[in-house]
This record gives structure tokens, sequence and C-alpha cells, in this order.
């Protein structure tokens, strides 16, 4: 059994988009962790990384912060599955290189099909009002039990939020996310960031959280906002909330904390929900 240490570097061998020699065409592999059907983090990271790598050296300062460009947003869709075990191409478009933002365009091929489709935007960071909502009052990781995913992001889930009287929940799932040293790439962290961004679990469904094989879960759109420059590893709390299920779909949103309250990422995303005729697999599964 590898241990945690090592499914990191797997996780970012697989994270980090490779050049092809064709100006703005990159490729990553399509890691067989999940199924068949590659975890759409690893599509959403995929790409942003290859914007990354699109932009000119010169352009990004040490920190992607102090004085160069840095991410501050990605949208994207979700075309068609990519299927895992097949490397996937993405190809990026300069759309504007602007004094304070930059604008990529980034499409993941895969078999000679678009399967997702992404704009990212970078940009400088200016002086200007310092708000922001405060991290929930939540017990610390060191005071909440393991939950037993042996991958290589270590998981402190502290479950959904009480149910209220009128059988709604304030967050659907509250986590911890427990990462090992990733060196000092700024454009590491970001995409690592972005991975971590779909590590939703079943929080878009709260009437089934704890419910796996009742429904096609599949993501529709994804988009994530990079507020601060920030380190992936160390200790990352999440808190999601599930705003509205109907029409077979589901609209949630996100809010990734440091574990000192800085708040450094949003996340909007919409997924399809829809019922399937199988009984549920109860999660964790039972040993």
């Amino acid at each position: 059994m590898p241990t945690r240490a090592e499914m990191m570097r797997e996780l970012v061998d697989a994270l980090v988009t490779r050049p092809t020699g064709e100006e703005g065409v990159f490729t990553a592999p399509s890691p067989d962790w999940f199924g068949p059907r590659l975890f759409g983090g690893f599509v959403v990271a995929q790409a942003l990384n290859a914007t990354i790598n699109s932009l000119s050296a010169d352009s990004l300062s040490a920190d992607m912060g102090a004085g160069g460009l840095r991410p501050h947003s990605l949208h994207g869709y979700f075309l068609r599955p990519v299927e895992t075990g097949r490397d996937s191409e993405l190809r990026v478009e300069h759309v504007r290189d602007g004094r304070t933002f930059t604008t990529r365009r980034v499409t993941t091929v895969q078999g000679g099909k678009e399967a997702f489709v992404a704009t990212a935007s970078f940009c400088l960071d200016e002086a200007g009002d310092e708000y922001q909502a405060a991290l929930p009052d939540v017990p610390g990781p060191d005071d909440v039990e393991p939950s037993g995913f042996d991958g290589p992001v270590e998981m402190r889930d502290l479950g959904a939020t009480p149910v209220r009287a009128d059988g709604t929940m304030e967050s659907t799932r509250r986590v911890w996310f427990g990462v090992d040293p990733l060196g000092d790439d700024p454009g590491l962290h970001a995409t690592v960031l972005a991975y971590l961004s779909d590590m939703t679990g079943t929080s878009f469904r709260p009437l089934s959280l704890g419910d796996w094989g009742a429904h096609t879960d599949a993501s529709l759109d994804h988009a994530v906002w990079f507020h601060r420059p920030a380190r992936a590893d160390g200790w990352l709390f999440y808190d999601l909330h599930a705003l509205i299920n109907t029409g077979g779909r589901s609209t949630e949103r996100g809010e990734l904390y440091t574990s000192d309250g800085q708040l450094v990422l949003s996340l909007a995303q919409e997924l399809l929900i829809r019922p399937i005729d199988t009984l549920p697999t109860p999660w964790p599964p039972t040993p």
C-alpha cells in the first residue's frame, strides 16, 4: 500500500500538463483512480495548469501575487466524460493579454472530441478594501477523527449541520483537507486548490447525503475563484452548501479556508442528480 505522500506525488504527476511541442497544446494523463470516468477535479485542475503553463515566465512573480499575474477565476463546462487510461490533449487559446487581466480559453480533447471547455482569468492584485466571510466556528482538524479515506488527501469530515425546522441545512458538508508538503511552486499550489474544489462528496444532494449508487451524479459546470495567493498544503477547511435541487439538477456553492481563517477559494457548481433504479450503496462502505 503506497503512503499518502507517495499518492500525493502520483496526484501531482497527473495534474501537471506537459507541452507537446506545438504552441499552446499540452497533454495530461487520465489515471484510473475512481473508475472508468476521470474525476472532475482532475479535469478542472489540468485545464487550469495548462493555462498557467501558457503564460510567459516574465509575467509571473515568485509567488504569483507580488507584482505578477496569478489565477483569479476559472469557469468551465463538462461536455462529455473523460475516459481513464487515455491521455487528454489540452488546447489553450490566447483571448486577451491586458495590463491587469489576462484571459485564456482551454479545451480538453480526448479521442478527437471536446470533453471540457473553460475560460481562465489571471490578474494583478491591487490595493483596496479588505473584507471576507469568517471561518465558521468548527472544531479544528486535530479535534476531528480521520474519515478513513485512503487517498492522497487526508479528510476529517464534520458532516452536515443539523437539519432546520424547514428541512434545510446551512451546510451540507464540512470537511478538513490535509495535504502533504508540495514545495514552493505557486502554479502547482493553484492547480491542487482547483483539484480540491471538486471534492464535494454528496453535499449537492442533501436528501441522500449517505447514499452512493442511487443517482447519476455528474458535474455540468464548474466555477472557481481564487481570492488570494495561498498554499494548498497543510490544513484547509471546506464549507459546502446545497442551494437547490430541482429539474434533475443541483446547484451548490462552497468556501475554502486556511486553518488560520483566510478565505482563499470559492466554488459554484451545477450537477446532474438523475435518480436511477438501483439500490444505494452506503458510504463509507462496510468493511
